[in-house]
C-alpha cells in the first residue's frame, strides 16, 4: 500500500477545486487579510459583504495550513475550563468569551448552508473521554462549569460512552451536541469561495513578504508584487513566516499528527465509533479518533510525524488501535500528515494592536474552525465600524513576547516522543 505522507488527508480527499491567481504588479485596497484560513476566510467573506474593498493573501492555497490539517471538530469553546478562561482574562471578558466561543459553532453550520459548502458537515456532537478516574473527575467538573453557564452537555457512564464508541478503557465522557465534524479543508476552500463571490480579491501562491507603514499606507511586498492599503489584518496563525516576527513571538507552535487508513469495511465501522462522533481524550499527550465520511479510521496525537523516527508513530497507532478498538482487527495506515498548532502563553486566543491600522489574531491553541471563523467575523465588524473595541470578546493589545516560546516547543515534542515510547514499551 503506498503511504501518503506531507499530504494530509483532507488535501487528497477534498471536492474543491484548489486555484492559483498570483499577485504579479502593483494593487491596492482598503483592507488586505493575509493569511487564507478560518480567520482569514471568514474576515474576507463578511468585509466584502460589508462593502469594503478588501484582498486576502494566501502563500500558498487555502487551508494550506493548520486549516486544512486539522482533525476536523468543530467543537465550542477552548481547551480550557470556563474557570480557567475566567482566571486567565478576568471574570468580564471570560464571561463573554465563554458565551461567545459557546456559540461559535452555530456560526460554523450556518455558513455551511447558508453558501452550500460540501464539506460533509455532520452536527451529532463531539465526545471528550475520560481515560482514568483522574480524568473522569476533570469531566465532571468540566461540565458542571459549561452547564453552570447555561450550557448543555451530558456526562456519560461508561456503557453510554462505549455504545458509542466501542472503545475499549474509557470509562465516561462528555457528549457537546454543539459541535460536530467536517472536512476541514473543504470547508475552508467553501469560505474562500464565497469571500471571492462577495466581492474580495483574492491572491493564493503570494506569500507576504514584507510589509512596512509609508505615507500612511502599508505596502506589503510579495515576490512578484506590491500590495498598498490602508489597512491590515494579519490571520497566519502558526503559519506566520516573515511579515511580524514579534507576533511569531508571542506564541508556541505545537505539531498535531494524524494517520488514516483506506476505508473501513461495514463490519469493522460496527467496532469503531458506531455514534459516528469526533473524540478526544483526557490524557496530558492526547489522542483523537474519528472517521470520515467514506468510513476511514483517522487517529491523531501530539508530536511531530516529520522527525526522524517516524516509524514510532505507526507502531503506537497500531498499538492503540488494538488495545482500544480490538474488535477493528489490524489496519494498514494509508496517510500520514502533520499541522502546526499556535499555542498562546495563556492558551486563550490574542488579538493585537500592532498600530497605524494593523491587527492580528492568533493563538488558537488548538481549537481553530469555531473559534479561528467567529473572530475572523468579529474582526471584520471592527473593521468596517459596526461594533467598537469594548464589544470584542477579548480585549485589543499590544504584543507580549514570550521569550520562553522555543523552549517550551521543545518540551511539548520530547514530552509526546516519549509517551509513545512509555506507551508502546512500558504500558
Amino acid at each position: 500500500m503506498t503511504q501518503q505522507v506531507n499530504n494530509s488527508l483532507w488535501q487528497l480527499s477534498r471536492r474543491s477545486e484548489i486555484e492559483v491567481n498570483r499577485l504579479t504588479g502593483e494593487d491596492k485596497a482598503d483592507i488586505v487579510v493575509i493569511g487564507g484560513g478560518y480567520t482569514g476566510c471568514s474576515a474576507a467573506l463578511r468585509l466584502a459583504e460589508g462593502g469594503a474593498d478588501v484582498t486576502l493573501l494566501e502563500a500558498e492555497y487555502s487551508g494550506f495550513g493548520g486549516s486544512g490539517r486539522n482533525v476536523g471538530l468543530t467543537n465550542a469553546g477552548l481547551w480550557l475550563n470556563p474557570e480557567d478562561i475566567d482566571q486567565a482574562v478576568g471574570n468580564e471578558f471570560g464571561n463573554r468569551l465563554n458565551d461567545y466561543l459557546g456559540k461559535a459553532p452555530d456560526l460554523v453550520y450556518e455558513l455551511i448552508k447558508k453558501y452550500n459548502i460540501e464539506c460533509d458537515a455532520l452536527r451529532n456532537g463531539t465526545l471528550h473521554l475520560a481515560h482514568s478516574g483522574k480524568g473522569l473527575k476533570a469531566l465532571e467538573d468540566r461540565a458542571w462549569q459549561i452547564n453552570n453557564r447555561g450550557g448543555s452537555v451530558m456526562l456519560l457512564d461508561k456503557s453510554a460512552t462505549y455504545k458509542l464508541t466501542k472503545a475499549e478503557n474509557y470509562i465516561g465522557a462528555i457528549h457537546d451536541m454543539r459541535g460536530g465534524t467536517i472536512q476541514p479543508l473543504d470547508y475552508c476552500h467553501g469560505l474562500m469561495a464565497a469571500a471571492k463571490n462577495a466581492g474580495a480579491t483574492v491572491y493564493n501562491g503570494t506569500p507576504a513578504q514584507t510589509i512596512r507603514h509609508r505615507h500612511r499606507k502599508w505596502h506589503i511586498k510579495t515576490p512578484n508584487g506590491m500590495i498598498v492599503c490602508d489597512r491590515v489584518l494579519l490571520a497566519t496563525n502558526a503559519y506566520i513566516r516573515n511579515v511580524s516576527p514579534l507576533v511569531r513571538s508571542s506564541f508556541t507552535t505545537m505539531y498535531y499528527s494524524q494517520m488514516a487508513t483506506e476505508p473501513l469495511s461495514r463490519e469493522q465501522l460496527e467496532h469503531f465509533l458506531p455514534g459516528k462522533n469526533g473524540t478526544w481524550d483526557t490524557r496530558m499527550v492526547m489522542r483523537s479518533f474519528r472517521t470520515d465520511a467514506a468510513g476511514r479510521l483517522i487517529i491523531g496525537t501530539i508530536g511531530d510525524i516529520y522527525m526522524d523516527g517516524t516509524p514510532l508513530f505507526s507502531a503506537w497507532a497500531g498499538k492503540v488501535v488494538r488495545d482500544t478498538f480490538p474488535d477493528v482487527g489490524d489496519v494498514e495506515w494509508a496517510y500520514k500528515w502533520a499541522g502546526r498548532i499556535a499555542c498562546s502563553t495563556n492558551f486563550v486566543p490574542n488579538l493585537h494592536d500592532l498600530g497605524r491600522g494593523f491587527y492580528s489574531v492568533s493563538g488558537f491553541s488548538g481549537r481553530g474552525i469555531s473559534p479561528g471563523t467567529a473572530f475572523g467575523r468579529t474582526m471584520a465588524d471592527y473593521l468596517l465600524g459596526r461594533i467598537g473595541s469594548t464589544e470584542l470578546p477579548l480585549p485589543l493589545k499590544t504584543v507580549e513576547p514570550d521569550r520562553m516560546h522555543r523552549l517550551r516547543q521543545l518540551g511539548f515534542e520530547a514530552g509526546s516522543q516519549l509517551t509513545r515510547l512509555k506507551d508502546l514499551f512500558v504500558s
